[in-house]
């Protein structure tokens, strides 16, 4: 397999962590791959820091002249990568995780005897900001396929699963349009994961690591009201999407509609304090298959209402 066949794309915006995540990867045990930083028109000063890896690193780094990130994070994603030139992978990095050394090796090294898959995945670790791991995860089976790897994610709860952990084929990406889109990028990487691994599932590269960091401000981790309803609007939107895509290949859904009608209802209990009766229940009906089926709505919406009541007395 001829090497420097992958881009890192790093979606740049904060810069608290930028250096270390550039010295993970300029400690690479190989270094052919390329890194593009698109910059999201950042109040910070990214190029003083990236400009301390050009003599390590292959670095293509561009400044944007708009914030998309802060409104449409998927778009912002999609123009960074826009910004390859011709490599057959790629990994969308983030501007505050960490590789583990020899990663890119390990990669390269699996495509000579597993050269046929449109999905590669590392296995994850999570730190804090000063670095410890807080969370470690079983590592998945490989290969896997998207059907297993939806059931092991959200049905038996043994992974964990983030974007910078996996390596897109370009052409399986872009022959599947792209990232799919929910409002925050919110479940954006697992439905992505999901329709490119379709035909030939996901490969792990063997003893790798991402650090994927827990810093306080990851959109899946900001506690602000606001956000929490759109992630919950978002995690609707995604499972509206996963039900009608296993339709359309004649297959049922990974997630029993129980199982994701509790994933929501658990959200709506969690932030019951923020949120009016009515207004949850027209969050329901957002969910296509209750929307079509009002029995079915009655159902959930009497269970709803039974574990309100019971959190209010």
């Amino acid at each position: 397999m001829e090497k420097d066949q992958l881009a890192i794309i790093i979606p740049a915006y904060k810069a608290l962590f930028l250096d270390q995540t550039l010295h993970s990867l300029a400690c690479q045990t190989c270094l052919e791959f390329t890194v593009y930083i698109g910059d999201d028109n950042s109040p910070y000063q990214l190029k003083d820091i990236i400009d301390k890896y050009t003599n390590i690193l292959k670095i293509v780094y561009k400044r944007f002249d708009t914030n998309l990130g802060g409104n449409n994070l998927v778009a912002q994603w999609n123009r960074c990568v826009d910004m390859i030139n011709g490599e057959t992978f790629f990994c969308l990095f983030s501007d505050d995780d960490l590789m583990a050394p020899n990663n890119i090796e390990n990669f390269y090294r699996l495509l000579e005897s597993e050269p046929s898959y449109d999905v590669y995945h590392y296995d994850i670790d999570i730190i804090d900001a000063e670095n410890n791991i807080i969370e470690k995860w079983d590592n998945y089976p490989s290969p896997i396929s998207a059907y297993d790897f939806l059931r092991l994610l959200y049905v038996d709860k043994k992974i964990d699963a983030r974007m910078p952990e996996f390596i897109f084929r370009t052409e399986a990406f872009r022959r599947n349009n792209g990232f799919v889109d929910f409002d925050l990028a919110f479940r954006s990487d697992n439905a992505t994961v999901v329709i490119c691994s379709w035909n030939s599932g996901i490969c792990s590269v063997p003893e790798s690591k991402v650090l994927w960091r827990d810093s306080g401000v990851n959109v899946s981790k900001i506690a602000d009201i606001t956000i929490v309803k759109r992630k919950l609007l978002a995690t609707i939107d995604f499972f509206n999407w996963l039900a009608k895509y296993y339709s359309s290949l004649n297959q049922p859904c990974p997630i029993p509609l129980k199982r994701r009608m509790k994933i929501v209802l658990k959200e709506m209990l969690r932030i019951s304090l923020d949120m009016t009766r009515s207004e949850m229940f027209a969050y329901m009906r957002k969910i296509d298959v209750l929307a079509k089926n009002y029995i079915l709505y009655l159902y959930w919406k009497s269970y709803l209402v039974l574990k309100l009541n019971k959190l209010e007395r």
